[in-house]
């Protein structure tokens, strides 16, 4: 019998490593899956049905009302979600659950990778990727965590599900990236002067589109489409870290100062380098589907770059907050029910984690 899958962490060189020595394999996958898209079959989410105005959490976190008007009236926050009954894995696996519903053959999905903005999102004794694998019936997957991009996260968890399924050779192969986590204390709740964090989960099934159309599991509906209409071609995806910033929630005034105004900077160079690499063109982009920090940050960029505030998705800022690595998701997922995508066009997913990384996604619907 052979082993029982176990939950590890993937953290920086070791994401590489891992890249690597699946391209190195005994067995080298076919040509065609070396140069295959990665493709989201299915995008889901899920929000707790408890909401909290963003006077209850400044009240909670010990806010005064001069610090709460401004979430509001400036940082655009008006209410989140959060279950303050429920464990971690109440958040997770409604989405993950979702997204996994009417898959013909569970066991094709061989790698199930939780992206986390927090070191921990649980007790040091449980691990969580291995919890959520067992909980959702995946025995033979294999799970591990991917962090310390923080925010970003989720979005480096959808590429390395795509260079894991490339390099695993079996076109029928599928990864299940899953993020969210619980807001436990007012530390987390609060990102001092910025944001409020809500609780939402997301998760996504990834596998490949191979040059001859086809889409493995028995889930497509057309060209890059589940039967939700939720398929997505991954067309670029990139990242940087600017490690001035590593002391991350610990930085000097100073180092917060220069964060701040280095933010935009950094943040749009991520979305041009993923724009380059997809052959696109700013006004390409049907829409920016954008992390949920705050409104204001997001008005101060469209201005630097002459980009029309209607073109980025802020609608959800006011509804949920900030939800750390399932931000771009969340808003995808809204937009998807709201009927605002459309085949064939193009989307430019973004996410920013503090120490800092900045990360920008390409995809066509």
């Amino acid at each position: 019998m052979p082993p029982t899958p176990q939950a590890t962490v993937l953290r920086g060189d070791t994401v590489d490593r891992a890249r690597d020595e699946g391209r190195r394999g005994a067995i080298a996958p076919p040509s065609d899956l070396v140069r295959a898209a990665t493709v989201l079959h299915r995008v889901e989410a899920f929000t707790p049905a408890r909401s909290w105005t963003v006077e209850e959490i400044g009240a909670a976190c010990g806010l005064n009302r001069y610090q709460t008007k401004v979430l509001r009236r400036i940082r655009g926050m008006a209410e989140v979600r959060a279950d303050p009954d429920g464990d971690l894995f109440d958040l997770l696996v409604p989405a993950a659950g979702a997204a996994l519903r009417g898959l013909p053959d569970p066991t094709v999905v061989r790698y199930l990778l939780y992206a986390h903005t927090l070191p921990d999102p649980a007790p040091s004794h449980v691990l969580a990727a291995d919890e959520l694998r067992k909980r959702l019936g995946l025995s033979g997957t294999d799970a591990f965590a991917v962090t310390q991009q923080f925010c970003a996260s989720g979005l480096a968890a959808v590429d390395i599900a795509g260079e894991l399924l490339r390099a695993d050779g079996d076109p029928m192969a599928k990864a299940l990236v899953v993020t969210g986590e619980k807001a436990f204390n007012s530390v987390l709740r609060y990102v001092l002067h910025v944001s409020i964090t809500g609780e939402a989960s997301t998760a996504l099934l990834v596998g490949l589109d191979t040059p001859d159309g086809y889409r493995s599991g028995g889930l497509a509906a057309g060209p890059g489409r589940s039967p939700d209409g939720a398929g997505s071609r991954v067309l670029s995806y990139a990242a940087r870290t600017e490690g001035e910033f590593a002391d991350g929630f610990r930085m000097s005034a100073e180092q917060l100062r220069r964060f701040g105004d280095t933010y935009n900077t950094h943040l749009w160079t991520a979305m041009s380098d993923a724009l380059a690499q997809a052959g696109k063109e700013l006004s390409d982009i049907a829409m920016v589907i954008p992390h949920n920090v705050n409104a204001s940050l997001w008005l101060r960029l469209c201005a630097q770059v002459g980009l029309d505030r209607r073109r980025v998705f802020l609608d959800n800022i006011p509804r949920y907050g900030h939800c750390n690595c399932s931000d771009p998701f969340l808003n995808l997922v809204s937009m998807r029910e709201r009927g605002l995508l459309r085949e064939g066009e193009s989307y430019l997913l973004t996410s920013v984690g503090i120490g800092s990384s900045y990360a920008a996604m390409v995809i066509e619907y």
